[in-house]
C-alpha cells in the first residue's frame, strides 16, 4: 500500500523546473504501475507514459553537467548558455539517428553565424565514434559522449533514440521528443520542425 501511494505521488507531483530531469525512471514506473492496477497492460500505453514525461520536460532547466568530447577533453554544457541549442541523443547503429544527420548538418550550416549551437550526445565510446565519423563524416554538431546509464539517469532518456530537444537561450527546454522516422529520404518534417523551433527563439 505504501509503495502504491508513493507511485501515485510521483505521478501527480511533477518535479520542479530545476530537477525535472531527475527520477524519470521512477515516474515512468509509477505511471505504468498505475495503468496495470486499472487493468491496462498494452505496450503502447507504457510508451505513452514515457512520452508524457518527455513532453513534460518543457520549461525545465537542462542539466549542466560535463561531457566527454569524442576527440578528447571535456565539454561543459554551461558553455552553451546564451545560444539556442539543438540537442541530439544518438548512437552509431541507430537508423533514425543516421537518417537525421543530413538535416542536422544543413541546419548547422544555415545557422553558423547566429547564436545557435548543435550538441550531440552518444553513449558510444570515442573509438567507435571516430570510426563512424571516418566512414560517414561528422554532422555539424559538438560531438560528446557519456556512459549509457549516466545518459538515462541525467537526461531522462527512457524509451528510445534519437531523443531531440531544443533549448532556449536560458538553457530551458522549449521542446522535447522522440523521433521515429528511419527513412533518410523523408526527413522534411524533422528539418522543418527543428528550424521552426530555432526561429522562434531568435
Amino acid at each position: 500500500m505504501k509503495k502504491l501511494l508513493f507511485l501515485l505521488f510521483l505521478i501527480n507531483h511533477p518535479a520542479s523546473a530545476q530537477d525535472c530531469f531527475k527520477s524519470c525512471r521512477e515516474r515512468s514506473t509509477a505511471c505504468w504501475e498505475s495503468l496495470k492496477a486499472r487493468g491496462i497492460t498494452a505496450t503502447d500505453s507504457a510508451l505513452e507514459c514515457d512520452n508524457k514525461i518527455i513532453r513534460d520536460l518543457k520549461g525545465c532547466a537542462f542539466p549542466g553537467i560535463t561531457l566527454d568530447k569524442y576527440e578528447g577533453g571535456k565539454f561543459k554544457i554551461g558553455e552553451l548558455k546564451g545560444n539556442v541549442v539543438f540537442v541530439h541523443f544518438w548512437f552509431t547503429t541507430c537508423a533514425t539517428c543516421i537518417a537525421e544527420m543530413p538535416s542536422i548538418t544543413k541546419l548547422s550550416q544555415e545557422y553558423k553565424n547566429q547564436p545557435v549551437k548543435f550538441l550531440a550526445i552518444s553513449f558510444n565510446d570515442p573509438k567507435t565514434l571516430q570510426a563512424f565519423f571516418k566512414k560517414r563524416g561528422s554532422f555539424g554538431s559538438i560531438q560528446t559522449s557519456l556512459d549509457q546509464k549516466a545518459i538515462e539517469a541525467e537526461f531522462c532518456l527512457l524509451s528510445g533514440y534519437p531523443m531531440n530537444l531544443v533549448l532556449d537561450k536560458d538553457g530551458k527546454v522549449l521542446e522535447a521528443w522522440i523521433e521515429e522516422n528511419p527513412e533518410a529520404g523523408r526527413q522534411e518534417g524533422f528539418y522543418n520542425k527543428v528550424r521552426l523551433l530555432i526561429e522562434g527563439c531568435l
